[in-house]
């Protein structure tokens, strides 16, 4: 049994990044992961323009403005925005301009309207304004040259507003990764089956399929594999070639139906470990099958969503370059609730707000999926500690 850092490391070690790409439009690469630089090729905006409504003024000329000596400024034009007015600064002068316009060549700031008599040959100036004020500059959003969106970037909604105001209509984006999914168990019954007096739905299946999907993985197949060594050995040959990443549930302990690890053996996977020093999900195992990492988790519900947490994002951080699955810690205080002794490491449910941890009083058991729904975060509970209200304690939020 090897402590939890050290299958995450024979995990990482075991993979490689995708490096198959695809061209999307910007819309569908929402949620997708960047496979280029994007590098700005003209600044945003390309054209000083006006922050309100107001005026287009020479900062010099407005000097001693205030509302007891105004000081008047003749209006020789109007631009709003999208209209283009050819006109050249002159001293004492002014150009009305809404939000947005272009601002024309020697003008320098501009006064909102509020601060004005709204003039429209001559302006009553009420307020002094200093160069640069109330004025975009060219290039204050974006200035060209500048890298805009780095490889290996999740494009969110921002990012996508960024490249449709670089008129990019399209974007090179990493394949997504392909995740097969195979649920072992005699006692699993698809959802539209009836359970009978014995099924059960494979409810840790659809889950992580759930959190595939949340995260921008392709589910490749979700199959129900019952306890049959050969059964399992066919269907894993034939999906092998589907899915980047198979992952498993069930079948790992040292029951009678727990056949897995030994129909790996004999099918030639190479196992990188068996037994985590961890609970709840203690047999966690992981292998790899004509040169796929196949990760089997628990088969109760809850075991297999910490499996999953621990061992899966730091895998498809590394085979998609998006790091920011990578889980980490962070430390915060128990505000309530309290967690037994720990005979081995050990993650409990908690839920964290603003006042600290609260630690959940039930459905801590393997089993239960439920309280999932009432928790945001684990706790990484140390073995042989207690873990009491007012104490610090190390979480990871579940993605």
């Amino acid at each position: 049994m090897i402590e939890l850092e050290e299958a995450v490391d024979l995990l990482l070690n075991s993979v490689k990044s995708k490096t198959k790409t695809e061209k999307l439009d910007i819309l569908s690469a929402s949620g997708r992961i960047s496979a280029e630089d994007v590098t700005a090729t003209f600044s945003v905006p390309h054209f000083p323009k006006s922050g309100m409504d107001g005026y287009a003024v020479r900062s010099q000329d407005t000097r001693g403005a205030s509302e007891e000596t105004p000081i008047h400024l003749q209006v020789i034009g109007e631009i709003c925005a999208g209209e283009y007015l050819s006109v050249s600064a002159k001293p004492m002068t002014a150009v009305r301009v809404m939000t947005g316009a272009v601002i024309p060549e020697g003008y320098d700031s501009v006064i909102r309207q509020e601060d004005t008599d709204y003039g429209k040959e001559k302006a009553a100036i009420y307020a002094e304004v200093k160069a640069g004020q109330n004025y975009c500059r060219i290039g204050e959003d974006i200035e060209a040259g500048n890298l805009i969106i780095p490889c290996h970037t999740r494009l969110d909604a921002g990012h996508i507003g960024v490249l449709a105001s670089m008129g990019i209509m399209e974007i090179e984006v990493f394949q997504r990764l392909e995740v097969g999914i195979i649920s072992t168990g005699s006692e699993l019954v698809p959802l539209a089956g009836s359970l009978g007096k014995v099924g059960v739905y494979p409810s840790s299946a659809y889950a992580l399929a759930a959190k595939l999907k949340e995260q921008g993985a392709q589910v490749a197949f979700m199959e129900i594999c019952p306890d049959d060594p050969e059964l399992f050995f066919t269907m894993l040959d034939q999906k092998a070639g589907q899915a980047d990443v198979i992952i498993t549930t069930g079948a790992l302990s040292v029951g009678k139906k727990d056949f897995l690890p030994e129909a790996l053996e004999k099918m030639g996977a190479k196992r990188l470990f068996h037994g985590v020093n961890m609970r709840p999900g203690t047999p966690v195992m992981a292998s790899e099958y004509k040169d796929k990492l196949i990760l089997s988790l628990s088969g109760y519900p809850l075991a297999a969503m910490v499996n999953f947490q621990l061992f899966f994002w730091p895998v498809m951080a590394k085979m998609t370059g998006d790091e920011s699955l990578f889980w980490k810690k962070t430390t915060r205080t128990v505000v309530e609730g309290r967690a037994n002794e720990a005979n081995r490491r050990r993650f409990v449910q908690a839920f964290c707000d603003e006042a600290g941890v609260h630690i959940l009083e039930r459905k801590h058991h393997s089993s239960v999926l439920s309280g999932i729904l009432s928790s945001n975060c684990i706790i990484d509970q140390k073995q042989g500690t207690v873990i009491l209200p007012g104490e610090t304690v190390e979480i990871l939020y579940w993605k």
